[in-house]
């Protein structure tokens, strides 16, 4: 029976994959590429007489700091002093860029003007080569010399384009000195020939810190007074270099913001507002200063296209800014509105032919309306009439954009339907053949999965249809649900009454409402205000759980119905048992009020761990704003109380451990623990007398890492069993809790010390629930530990300085494997702690199998009705910033539960009855 379980609960997790890469698809560009010839043939076959591209600026220098939030350099009391006080003389304005906020998409947008997809989030692990139209092949085509340093993200992409050029690792996130420190070394070589026409330089140290340790780190202000420096000294140079010609230009910007976390990628205020400063040799005539209306980030390419003289990229969504183009006359203003319209009709003819018409009958008048404008003399033209041609031409390219934007993304809808199709047949299927599988039905579902997930992923899409295949499949598919549907009734039958018994047996409170929370929670995701607060979801029902146990365990003491009456492998058995004491064993030994008494103990020491812990680092998305317990321990003034509270919970932790150790591994735990310890002080995070900070911590993190493997060696050493004789899973358990400690950051080693005491007290006391919903609890435990450490359902939670713990250089796989880890590293701590206690009871292999497929269902059911959910809402306001996100965390949800769920197959199959 696990066997047929197994295999559907795997074509689910094919199915999902498959369904994430239709539902991320990459968004189609227009492969025409603007040329000059063609610029000035389209503008003047419309509007004779416009004035043709004309090149503003001599040499540019494009300073682009990453998670330079707009607050750095406008705030009142900012280090950026030198910087700010040029802003005060020329032009700068607050920015928004597009979710999602992380590197590639954002720098694809600088450069290209268009609106990134989801699917570059991904790719931003793997950028390659960039084939469209953008400012650097504008550039190249022109004979101009570019020339970059720094993020080498930019030398996947555009490597062609430039002259010269050296990258740094964007990755390695603990690096924000020298990282730096290879950007500025070229400029005094590169501002002295001047022999560029576009500098580009890209800092990553900045984002670097933030990852580390947070915008209110201590160590932001002297980053920010740096990088103002090397501002100041690229402004001063530019100076030097100006002739008698034209102007240069200092362009300042942030890719993407910051948030107060120090991470990026979601869609809040902090993440998505940076600064775009414009810094000319030649001071503007007018008042100069921040613009305090927001522009898009993807404003810069038309309008710096405009000021170099060149085409703009065909691809271009964003806006001419006009507060850049004010200095010129009012005649290049309009030339310059007139290339910027027509280029984006054209991309919106292309995108979705016959959806200009109406936009193109507006325009045509609004050309007639400029023709006339320019027949004029001089004199004769009127500010005003310029103005009204200014305003029409500002309709006719938001009604484009916005039509454009509207149907950005293209999905194949019949692909995602016979995805959806194929996650609910196995679910269904799961259900239904949970006592009595047909397996013949269950092979026509692998078979027909396996042959559609090759179709598609040949294809990519449901057309053409490979001969009668894919009919075939899909029809399979169909007959799996209706032979199900036949079966029904009986087999409904026997799954309710497993229900019944398996959750209701000894505990009915907590069974019933494990039942119910779960299919609460499930019907929650289908608000995107629940999905962007589902943490509270979690607290609320790992809490109550622990409140209706109490009330369960005093009802069974009242009525004399002890769970130890029964043996846990009889086939009647309906409690998962605990070690209890020999006086709760011999019910004729001790008193009920002694009982009561600790088992309100033992429940107080719950929930009063889970408040602390819930109160610990602020996450969602309403309250994120509000300060925690987290960020007054991360403060520099409080880093003498953090490492005291960092030693007290670590020493917690190995007292709580060594009681299940022998000797060896109880060495093995503490050495791993101080390692823990002084890698963070290495790091400067926390303090440790006579411990200099050195090589970002490597040394003492790898030391850890092998002082893990060692534990998990001993078990097999002779003379090396467990005290307690809880067996294999219990030394994992021990090693993966000194991994969590290691990879969480050191605020949150607290809260590994308030799991580790919840497990230490579930361990001691009894929990009248079977095994399949005592697996349902744990779950439970392990989501609510996953969002008190700092995650929530946004990709800027993901602490992505975890991934390079006791990593010298970037290197994909282990940092995208720790990084996996840390972030899961509650649902994995519980799960596991679940096993061991499994372990020591002896469970039979029905046991077993009706835990595996508790797990199963429990994982499948919500992500099944919201995938079915996200496809009715695929163009929802919210789909980038809520469902998506959302749907990632699920599918690597359901990746880390498939995965542990193995070892209970393996359990199931080394068992013998």
């Amino acid at each position: 029976m696990a066997a047929w379980s197994f295999w559907i609960f795997t074509t689910a997790v094919i199915w999902f994959a498959i369904f994430l890469t239709y539902f991320m698809p990459v968004k189609k560009e227009f492969i025409g590429i603007s040329t000059p010839e063609t610029v000035l043939e389209q503008s003047g076959s419309l509007v004779p007489g416009v004035s043709p591209l004309k090149r503003h600026y001599n040499k540019t220098v494009l300073v682009l700091i990453d998670a330079l939030r707009a607050d750095f350099l406008f705030s009142p009391d900012t280090p950026m002093s030198m910087t700010k006080k040029l802003v005060s003389q020329n032009l700068a304005l607050v920015a928004k860029a597009h979710t999602p906020t992380v590197t590639l998409p954002r720098i694809k947008a600088l450069m290209t003007g268009s609106v990134p997809g989801f699917v570059d989030v991904i790719l931003n692990f793997g950028s390659t080569k960039y084939e469209g139209d953008n400012i650097l092949a504008q550039m190249s085509r022109a004979g101009r010399r570019v020339v970059f340093f720094g993020d080498d993200t930019w030398i996947k992409l555009f490597s062609d384009h430039f002259t010269r050029y050296e990258g740094t690792t964007s990755f390695f996130v603990t690096d924000y000195t020298e990282v730096d420190n290879n950007v500025t070394r070229h400029l005094p070589l590169e501002l002295s020939a001047g022999d560029f026409d576009l500098l580009i330089l890209h800092y990553l140290g900045l984002d670097h810190i933030g990852h580390l340790a947070g915008p209110n780190s201590p160590l932001v202000p002297p980053k920010l007074r740096e990088m103002d420096e090397v501002i100041d000294t690229v402004y001063r140079s530019l100076t030097k270099l100006q002739g008698e010609g034209l102007p240069n230009l200092l362009i300042v910007c942030g890719d993407h913001g910051m948030s107060d976390q120090g991470s990026h990628g979601g869609a809040s205020y902090s993440e998505t507002r940076v600064p775009l400063a414009f810094l000319s040799t030649q001071h503007r005539s007018s008042t100069g200063g921040v613009v305090e209306s927001e522009v898009d980030q993807i404003d810069l390419v038309p309008t710096l296209s405009e000021l170099l003289g060149l085409p703009i990229p065909s691809n271009n969504l964003g806006h001419l800014l006009m507060d850049m183009v004010q200095e010129q006359g009012a005649e290049e203003q309009l030339a310059s509105l007139l290339r910027n319209t027509i280029q984006l009709l054209n991309l919106l003819r292309e995108d979705q032919p016959g959806a200009d018409s109406e936009a193109r009958g507006f325009f045509h008048s609004t050309c007639q309306l400029h023709s006339k404008w320019l027949s004029l003399t001089p004199q004769e033209r009127s500010s005003a009439m310029a103005h009204q041609i200014q305003i029409k031409y500002n309709e006719v390219i938001t009604m484009a954009t916005s039509t454009i934007t509207k149907k950005l993304t293209t999905y194949d809808l019949p692909a995602l339907i016979t995805c959806v199709i194929g996650l609910w047949t196995a679910v269904i299927l799961l259900l239904l053949s949970q006592q009595s599988p047909v397996r013949w039905v269950v092979m026509v579902h692998v078979i027909s999965t396996l042959y559609l997930v090759g179709h598609l992923t040949q294809f990519q899409s449901v057309w053409p249809f490979s001969g009668s295949g894919y009919l075939i499949s899909v029809a399979s598919l169909m007959l799996v649900l209706s032979t199900t549907a036949l079966q029904a009734k009986k087999t409904m039958k026997d799954v309710l009454e497993w229900m019944r018994s398996s959750f209701y047996g000894g505990g009915s409170l907590c069974g019933g409402f494990l039942i119910a929370g779960t299919l609460l929670h499930t019907v929650s995701l289908l608000s995107s205000s629940y999905v962007e607060e589902e943490h509270q979801t979690w607290y609320f029902l790992s809490t109550s759980i622990h409140i209706l146990h109490l009330m369960s365990v005093i009802l069974t003491m009242n009525t004399n119905q002890h769970p130890c009456n029964a043996s846990f492998n009889s086939s009647t058995s309906n409690h998962f048992l605990r070690s209890y004491p020999k006086s709760d064993v011999e019910s004729d030994q001790g008193s009920h009020s002694d009982k009561f008494r600790q088992e309100v103990l033992n429940t107080a020491v719950l929930l009063l761990a889970a408040r602390l812990m819930r109160s610990w680092n602020q996450t969602g998305n309403k309250w994120l704003h509000l300060p925690d317990i987290g960020d007054w321990l991360i403060l520099a003034d409080n880093r003498t109380l953090l490492s005291v509270l960092v030693a007290v919970s670590l020493l917690l932790i190995l007292v709580l451990l060594s009681r299940r150790l022998t000797w060896v591994q109880t060495i093995l735990a503490a050495a791993g623990l101080f390692c823990v310890f002084w890698s963070r002080a290495s790091t400067g995070a926390l303090f440790l007398p006579f411990v200099p900070q050195m090589d970002r911590g490597i040394l003492p993190a790898r030391l850890s890492f092998l002082c893990v493997f060692l534990v998990l060696v001993s078990q097999f050493l002779p003379g090396q069993t467990s005290r307690s004789s809880v067996g294999h899973m219990d030394i994992c358990l021990t090693a993966w809790t000194v991994l969590h400690v290691l990879l969480m950051r050191p605020h949150n080693t607290v809260l590994v010390a308030f799991m580790t005491v919840q497990q230490s007290v579930l361990c001691g006391c009894k929990l009248v629930l079977p095994p399949s919903a005592a697996a349902v609890f744990y779950v439970w435990m392990g989501r609510a530990a996953f969002f008190s450490q700092g995650n929530s359902n946004s990709i800027a939670t993901v602490d992505v300085g975890a991934g390079y713990v006791g990593q010298e250089d970037y290197n994909a796989f282990p940092v995208a494997f720790l990084l996996g880890l840390a972030t899961y590293a509650g649902p994995i701590y519980w799960f596991m702690a679940f096993l061991a206690k499994l372990n020591t009871l002896n469970p039979s292999r029905r046991d077993l199998h009706q835990v595996y497929f508790t797990v199963a269902v429990t994982c499948l059911l919500p992500m099944v009705v919201y995938a079915a959910f996200v496809v009715t809402e695929r163009y929802h306001l919210f789909v980038w910033t809520v469902f998506l996100p959302k749907l990632l965390y699920l599918g690597m949800d359901l990746v880390i539960y498939y995965l542990l769920s193995v070892i209970l197959v393996l359990k199931y199959y080394l068992r013998c009855e």
